[in-house]
């Protein structure tokens, strides 16, 4: 599985950082009721079934992995530029599934073609560029729900922006091009499609605590508010972002890894926000220590690793959530799995939700803790 790596939109400069922060204050609104404004594909048929053309090509399923043609009609006149997202709202991720992003579509854009979103962006008029997928891509990344799954829902919306710019590069996550589509459209139009496989139903995670299973912070107690170094620094926010110091105990009988996430379900982006994700914990060890979350960290538990957060990088990212909103939930999970390398199913560098599938494929215990932060 191809993995970008790419941080470039997180070191461009301040002018552009200035730029985006800017960008992201905009007022969360899809303003006015633009009812003509209609979104479409030629190549799902009528009954919204995702055909095996679009289907992914890889963990167990055999389709093209072609995106599907794409068609607008009746944008405002005032849009400056257009994304596109897909997402499926009902992958067991903890966050749902972003499956495709296009960026910086001209105004003059009113459709893209069959197998646009092949990776390199030769099918997109020039500008436009795709975002970073949970697949771990900067290319379209088809269906591929479990095995026995009731048919998940594919979300496929087009934003008339405001702004000729995200300001994003190949490396933004999903999440992040919502955010700043949502902060800066005029107005959305979109369809749903669905795609199932046939098969046993796998058995769903169901959430356990073990008495004595404990995660805690000395920085950040349970139910406290999260202080300024632990903060985010950058779109607004001026904190510190070191990552908090964690310890545990109880860790259960049999368990071969631990997984550690942090996870903001209040974000405005459609899926909630990962900011940061730590795999490949020895069961034996009890602690992460504080400032451990850097990318590139030497001082993480021996053989651990950090995924893509949803800032971009493999490495700690603070709350930073848009200001004036009621104050953020920021939920530490630890989980116990029964494997001991999650990177031999996801890769050296996965994204929050696919680290998410497969942590909650394999748990067989958690223990978590909650604290808050707004501004």
């Amino acid at each position: 599985m191809q993995k970008l790596g790419n941080f470039s939109w997180l070191t461009a400069g301040r002018a552009r950082m200035a730029s985006l922060a800017i960008v992201l204050t905009a007022v969360f609104s899809l303003s006015a009721c633009y009812d003509k404004f209609t979104l479409s594909s030629p190549d799902i048929g009528p009954d919204g079934v995702i055909k095996n053309a679009q289907v992914y090509n890889s963990f167990g399923c055999t389709g093209n992995n072609q995106s599907p043609r794409l068609v607008w009609k009746n944008a405002p006149d005032a849009a400056k530029s257009f994304v596109v997202t897909m997402y499926d709202p009902d992958a067991p991720t903890g966050s749902g599934f972003w499956h495709w992003t296009v960026l910086d579509l001209p105004g003059s854009t009113i459709s893209l073609g069959s197998n646009a979103g092949a990776a390199g962006n030769a099918g997109l008029p020039a500008g436009a560029l795709q975002g970073y997928t949970d697949y771990g891509t900067s290319a379209y990344g088809g269906p591929c729900p479990p095995v026995g799954d009731k048919p998940h829902h594919y979300v496929f919306t087009v934003y008339a922006m405001n702004i000729a710019s995200t300001g994003l590069t190949a490396g933004a996550p999903g999440a992040l091009v919502s955010f700043v589509a949502k902060a800066n459209s005029i107005a959305s139009a979109s369809f749903t499609a669905t795609f199932g496989r046939a098969g046993p139903p796998t058995t769903a995670y169901v959430p356990n605590t073990p008495t004595g299973f404990t995660l805690s912070s000395t920085e950040i107690p349970a139910n406290s508010t999260i202080g300024n170094n632990q903060v985010y620094n950058g779109f607004g926010c001026a904190g510190g972002n070191i990552s908090p110091s964690l310890g545990w105990s109880g860790v259960p009988a049999g368990a071969q890894s631990l997984v550690l996430t942090m996870y903001d379900h209040d974000a405005p982006t459609g899926s909630g926000f990962w900011h940061w994700l730590v795999f490949n914990i020895p069961p034996a060890a009890s602690s992460i220590a504080l400032g451990a979350g850097v990318l590139n960290s030497t001082t993480l538990p021996t053989g651990a690793g950090q995924g893509y957060t949803d800032f971009g990088a493999s490495a700690y990212g603070g709350p930073c959530p848009p200001a004036g909103d009621k104050p953020h939930h920021y939920i530490f999970t630890l989980y116990a799995l029964s494997i001991p390398d999650v990177t031999a199913v996801v890769g050296p560098n996965p994204s929050g939700s696919l680290l998410g599938f497969v942590t909650l494929a394999t748990a067989t215990a958690q223990t978590s803790f909650t604290a808050t932060y707004g501004r």
